[in-house]
């Protein structure tokens, strides 16, 4: 029986080698754009990448702080019961339900305390963060979902960040929708070190070492992640300087103060999202707590370097390592992620 020339071409397309696009973009969400993309054909991969930025673009409408319009912006300056969509609903659910699983190492109200250490930059002398703290044990919003319709209530006046993890959310979604495209084999996105991986085939995944600025350094440990994300946070390169004294970015929202025993939290979980808000919690609790958090969630791996140097990492994390290739066996699609 003849063999129809459609079949003949997805035949053709299954045995012959992938077409790898790399594209690196600047100024994306702020940050850097790194986008691999396996695919049968080259048109098929450009495809792909539209359809990752026309996500990002779409998304960043929704979560941006910087752009005044964005629906984000526009629930934090209103009133009563609002109508949100599902991907920012979405979002504001998860981070309450981040600050309960975390007991608070996570809080959408942690941008009131930079504001107030960026306040003493300029005025020499350090904050009082007790008003704000207080302010933060209240509620801080509500959010309701029926029948796919999303609304929500701002219930206090504090300025509310969900950079913990909406970036991550939108690394997810784009890497989601270049894999919808037809021909797509396998797809990296890494938006500023937040990291998704969709495909079959495994990515090895460099992890900066923190205590250098060094291009060229080698990474402090190599993993392989397949289908998940992985996401790194750090103190070592972003601080507050008061009064010629230098403080880490990363604020303890249960005490207002820099946390300062870690310098690096790596995290590879099931989404982009999932590890990008472990990052900055494991960034904030001290190592034994890390470890027994990553450990009661299911396949979340965690490596810590802490402020001396010293590395800690848990069985789960080790497992990935072992099973990375050495650098002169990369796999087709590798990057390194950094704080």
């Amino acid at each position: 029986m003849p063999v129809a020339p459609a079949s003949l071409s997805r035949l053709w397309d299954g045995l012959r080698p992938p077409f790898r696009h790399v594209a690196h973009f600047e100024r994306v969400l702020g940050t850097a754009l790194e986008v691999q993309i396996l695919a049968d054909r080259r048109e098929q991969a450009g495809r792909a990448e539209t359809a990752l930025l026309t996500e990002i673009d779409r998304l960043e409408l929704i979560f941006s702080r910087f752009l005044p319009q964005s629906e984000l912006n526009r629930w934090l300056g209103s009133t009563g019961a609002v109508p949100v969509s599902p991907e920012l609903g979405m979002v504001l659910r998860q981070a309450l339900t981040w600050t309960q699983l975390s007991a608070g190492a996570f809080h959408p109200a942690t941008e009131a305390l930079s504001k107030l250490w960026k306040e003493a930059e300029v005025s020499g002398r350090l904050p009082d963060v007790l008003g704000v703290l207080d302010q933060m044990q209240g509620a801080l919003y509500s959010v309701t979902e029926e029948a796919g319709h999303w609304a929500a209530t701002r219930l206090s006046s504090l300025p509310l960040g969900f950079n913990a993890f909406a970036k991550g959310f939108i690394a997810d979604r784009a890497a989601e929708a270049a894999f919808l495209v037809p021909g797509a084999r396998q797809v990296l996105v890494n938006i500023g070190g937040d990291l998704r991986v969709l495909g079959p085939q495994p990515v090895q995944v460099g992890i900066a070492d923190p205590g250098t600025l060094a291009d060229n350094a080698a990474p402090v440990s190599l993993v392989r992640v397949a289908g998940q994300g992985a996401a790194t946070s750090g103190r070592a390169r972003r601080g507050f300087t008061v009064n010629g004294q230098w403080h880490s970015h990363v604020l303890d929202p249960r005490s207002g103060q820099p946390a300062a025993h870690i310098i690096s939290a790596s995290v590879v979980a099931p989404d982009s999202a999932s590890a990008d808000v472990l990052a900055t919690i494991f960034s904030v609790l001290d190592p034994p707590a890390s470890l027994r958090l990553a450990d009661s969630l299911p396949d979340v791996a965690c490596l810590l370097v802490g402020e001396h140097g010293q590395v800690f990492r848990n069985a789960r994390w080790t497992d990935l390592e072992g099973s990375s290739a050495p650098p002169s066996s990369r796999p087709p699609l590798h990057t390194e992620v950094s704080p």
